[in-house]
Order: structure tokens, then sequence, then C-alpha cells
């Protein structure tokens, strides 16, 4: 109890983790509303779905990879808070910037500083949410700001399919301030625009004392470095499993509503709105049963609760993510993504809290930006351009979208559980 007590009263924590949920919601709408996106783009740009996917892939991610390990330090060393209002700031108007693209040149400058923005965010939550919980309640305290990915997603998918029934007469929309413009242009104005009242209530958190420190200072490069050759097998298992398990998340993000168009014959609204159904209620429900059971094991005495909970998850995901692809049916599709997506959620909401377990303050937002380079460079940054190759040139043929998920997406599923499994070999000693 006396530990407990240390930290902030539990309603003050939990109005933290509305408030990181919401901007984390904002931020997975700007880095998502792309997908739905993909057929006007291509037509107006004369892309293929290798240029779509560098814009969904890497444009975002190699740059939020290589500056979230400075921005990590950053949250480690100052204001936590500032550091995301100001990232907020960028990302926002970032997006707000993706409408006024004119070529594929002008739209992957603008995504990468969505992506610069965006890796501000979750080193700094991620810290703050360690500061505000005792170590057995961060996994569904965790759980439920890393929520914002399948809300965020979802409400992306929801939104723009309203977004591009309400603008399928037009050709040209009449902006405020911009002029005429094609709808997908308009939709990325739209949704960035509110993220900056977000930022400003942003302004009102207060940061909890940093605890659970290794010592009185802030450690030196050669300290860091020293730790994180100490624990690199342990946490270069669990960074690089968890990444590439992100390859499926990233993978049917992309490319699972032009599956349904191409494939099934959908119109884009219906599979923005079913997709976006399926990630708010079976993926935000994966979330929470994840960070549910890794606390129960962690209460329960199991130091290695995390990575059990996550394989029990993975473990799941491997026989059916293939019929997301290879369904014969829509029907049949859907359901193996509701239950893929519910089975993704488990290892999504605790990868962070099972880092945390055995890393010190000092080095918690620099792991976690370790562990977002992992989740970014592979899952962001191949997922969906592994897709998309596999389409373009193994399979040559549009129509080929399904195999190639269910390719790209099944043995990325199967090399992630082995990853995690090795990964609790030496984890125990570790916490």
């Amino acid at each position: 109890m006396m530990q407990e007590a240390a930290y902030p009263p539990p309603l003050r924590a939990w109005l933290v983790i509305a408030l990181l949920l919401l901007a984390y919601t904002v931020a997975f709408v700007d880095r998502q509303i792309l997908s739905l996106m993909v057929q006007p783009i291509r037509a107006d740009l004369g892309l293929d779905d290798t240029a779509i996917s560098l814009l969904h892939g890497f444009a975002f991610a190699i740059f939020y990879t290589f500056l979230g390990l400075f921005l990590g330090r950053r949250a480690d060393q100052g204001s936590r808070k500032a550091l995301m209002v100001g990232g907020m700031v960028l990302w926002c108007l970032a997006t707000v910037a993706c409408g006024f693209a004119q070529n594929f040149t002008q739209l992957f400058v603008a995504r990468i500083f969505v992506g610069v923005g965006e890796a501000t965010l979750s080193p700094a939550a991620y810290s703050l949410i360690s500061d505000s919980f005792a170590p057995a309640k961060r996994g569904r305290a965790m759980s439920v700001y890393t929520m914002g990915v399948f809300v965020g997603s979802g409400l992306a998918l929801v939104l723009g399919g309203m977004a591009v029934t309400a603008t399928s007469g037009h050709t040209m929309i009449d902006m405020p301030l911009a002029g005429p413009v094609r709808p997908w242009q308009a939709a990325f104005m739209v949704v960035g625009l509110p993220g900056l009242l977000v930022a400003a209530l942003m302004l009102l958190l207060r940061e909890p004392p940093r605890r659970e420190r290794a010592g009185q200072t802030m450690p030196g490069l050669a300290q860091t470095f020293a730790f994180f050759r100490a624990r690199a097998a342990t946490i270069g298992c669990i960074v690089v499993g968890f990444g590439v398990n992100s390859i499926i998340s990233y993978g049917l993000s992309a490319w699972v509503p032009s599956l349904f168009i191409r494939v099934h014959h959908w119109a884009a609204a219906e599979i923005a709105l079913a997709y976006g159904l399926v990630l708010l209620t079976a993926g935000c429900g994966g979330i929470l049963t994840g960070g549910w059971l890794a606390d129960r094991m962690t209460a329960a005495g199991l130091a290695d609760g995390p990575l059990r909970a996550s394989l029990l998850g993975m473990l799941a995901v491997i026989p059916v993510v293939p019929f997301v692809g290879l369904g014969a049916t829509p029907a049949v599709s859907l359901a193996a993504l509701a239950w893929t997506s519910f089975f993704l959620g488990v290892p999504t909401g605790i990868a962070p809290a099972a880092l945390h377990a055995i890393t010190p303050n000092e080095y918690r937002g620099q792991v976690t930006a370790l562990y977002l380079f992992a989740i970014n460079l592979i899952g962001l940054g191949f997922g969906p351009t592994l897709v998309a190759l596999a389409t373009d040139h193994l399979f040559a043929a549009d129509l080929a979208v399904g195999r190639s998920l269910a390719l790209v997406t099944g043995i990325a599923s199967v090399l992630a559980f082995a990853l995690i499994a090795s990964a609790r070999r030496g984890y125990g000693k570790a916490v």
C-alpha cells in the first residue's frame, strides 16, 4: 500500500490516460486516412501500389523511427508535455499539408513531417503512464492508451467512408482559404485541423515525478550504451518480435480496403464502415483483454506475465490470419478479420509494459523509442510494401492482393511468435 500511495490519485491518473488516448486517436486518424484514399490518389497522381505503399509506410516511418531514438532521450531528460504538444502541432499541420500536395514528391514530404511529429508522442506518453501507475496496474493503463491504435484507425475508416459517400458525386470541393480541391485532398485538410484543439488540451497535463530511477543523476551516453548492451538479447528479441508482429497490423490496415474493393466488389464506404467497426469493437476488446490478462499474471507472481499474455494472442492469430485474404466470400474474410483484430490487440497494448518492467526510469523513453523504431521500421515500413511488392511483382495482378496479404501476414505471425517465445528465457532474471 505504501508503494501505491506514492503515485497520483487514481482519478487524476486516469484523466491523464483519457487525454493521452485522445491524442493517440488523433494520431492514428491522421496516419491511417490514406488507406481509404488509395484509389483516387492512384488515379489523380498516376501511381502504382508500390508507390502508394511508400507513402503509407516508408515516407511516414523513416524519420519517425530514426528521430524517435533522439526524441526518446528527450522524453527521459526534459518536459514530456512540451515534447508532445510541439509534436502534435507539427503532425496536424503536416496532415493538412497533404491536402495541398499536387504530386508524389509533395505528398511524400508531407507524410515525412506527419511521422516526425507523431514520433514525439508515445515515448513521452508511456513514460508518463509508468510514473502514474504502480507496476501491477500498468498493463491495463498502457492498454487503454494503446487502444488509440484501433480507435483512431477505426474512426479514420468510418469517418473516411462517410466522407467518400458525401463527396462521391463531386470531382472538386470548394474549401475555405484553399479553394477548389479534389475530395481526397479535402479529407486530409478536414482530419488534420481538429488535432490542434487536442494539442491545446494537452497543455493542461501535470507531469508526475519520475520514479523507479537507477540513480540520482541522468546517465550519460556511455552508461546508456552499457545498459542496452547488458539487456541486448532480451530487449532485442522483444522489440524485433513485436516489430514483426506489427507487419500483420499495418499490412492489413493498408490493403484490406483495397482487397474488398477489388476482389469482393464492395464500395469504399461499405468496407470503411465494416472494417472501422471491427477495429472499434474486436480490436479494442483485444487490447483491454491483453492488459487485464497481463496484470492478472503479474499479480499472481509471474514475472513474464506480459510476454505470456502476448504469446497467447499471437498463437491464436497464426491459423486464421491467412483467411482474411483467402476467404472465398466477404463474410469469411470479415470473420477472419474480426478474429485476427481481437487477438492482434492482445499483445499490442502490453508490449511497452513488458519493456518497462526490465527498464529503469532513466531509459524508459529510449527503450520505448527503440520499440517504436522496430514497430514502424519493420511493421509500417515493410508491412504495406511487402504486400504491394508481392501483388505487383510476384503475382503481377491487382486482383491477387488477397494472396499477397495471406503470404506476408502468415509468415510474419509465425516469426513473431518464435521471437517473443525466445525472449522469455532471460526475461524473468531481467525483471
